[in-house]
């Protein structure tokens, strides 16, 4: 199992996760590359994706927590080794992240499509997306070549046809 850690949180979901949970000490790794990438992979359905780097965090971190709550307490003489207060560390900082995985993503920002006729040529020409049922024209006189509608003669105008 790999373990790396560029130092750039910005250059990789995996730099990013490992940042946000503070796992970036070689001399003291807690989750794998493979470990982490399947967290991300489960919350986003990609490994390398950074749409929800909180979430996949609160989830790495919760995954700590269970790593240190398996390893007991330990005393010789006057040294004392706690290991339950990792564990509670490791579940603090997890609800943490997940409060700032409720505000990821930020507000939400409204689109009106199909408004500018570059949205209107892209939808047009968009093979997936489910094309309207009536279109502009769609009922237009075709006897008159698309000229307009059609429009009934005047008396003037049909003594002359019928002549």
């Amino acid at each position: 199992m790999a373990w790396t850690y560029s130092g750039d949180p910005d250059s990789s979901a995996l730099d990013g996760i490992r940042f946000l949970i503070g796992d970036t000490d070689t001399n003291d790794q807690l989750l794998s590359n493979e470990e982490i990438t399947w967290v991300n992979s489960q919350v986003t359905g990609s490994t390398t994706s950074t749409d929800s780097l909180y979430e996949s965090s609160y989830r790495c971190m919760i995954s700590i927590a269970s790593k240190f709550s398996r390893l007991a307490d330990q005393s010789v003489g006057e040294l004392r080794v706690s290991m339950s207060q990792k564990a509670e560390g490791a579940r603090t900082q997890a609800k943490e992240l997940k409060a700032l995985s409720s505000k990821e993503g930020g507000v939400p920002t409204p689109y009106a499509g199909g408004i500018t006729q570059s949205d209107k040529d892209i939808d047009r020409e968009n093979s997936d997306l489910v094309q309207p049922w009536i279109k502009s024209g769609q009922f237009g006189n075709v006897r008159d070549w698309g000229a307009g509608p059609q429009k009934a003669p005047t008396h003037s105008e049909s003594s002359w046809r019928s002549s």
